[in-house]
């Protein structure tokens, strides 16, 4: 699914990351659903809704320590990671 942002709710985004608060657009946006998700009262009565909820907090959580803790990878290291990856596999499938 692809959703577009206003103008405003982009720039709410992009402070929240360039004030340090979450390390992506994609976390902020993630953070502000479970919030939203958190004021739902039906949707926590899903076991399997509980669940993934938990499991996304510990995840998140996780990120804001090695966020905290200096952990930060660059989008282009990352990357580069992962066409290596890609390579090896090619390369092992030979």
């Amino acid at each position: 699914m692809q959703v577009t942002l206003n103008p405003t709710q982009a720039e709410i985004l992009k402070t929240l990351v360039q004030q340090g608060q979450y390390p992506s657009l994609e976390m902020a946006l993630n953070a502000a659903l479970l919030q939203l998700l958190d004021e739902v009262p039906t949707v926590t009565e899903n076991p399997s809704y509980v669940a993934w909820m938990e499991q996304t907090r510990s995840q998140i959580n996780v990120a804001r320590s090695q966020i905290a803790a200096g952990e930060i990878q660059t989008v282009d290291g990352v990357l580069a990671e992962l066409r290596a990856k890609v390579q090896r596999a090619k390369d092992s499938a030979l």
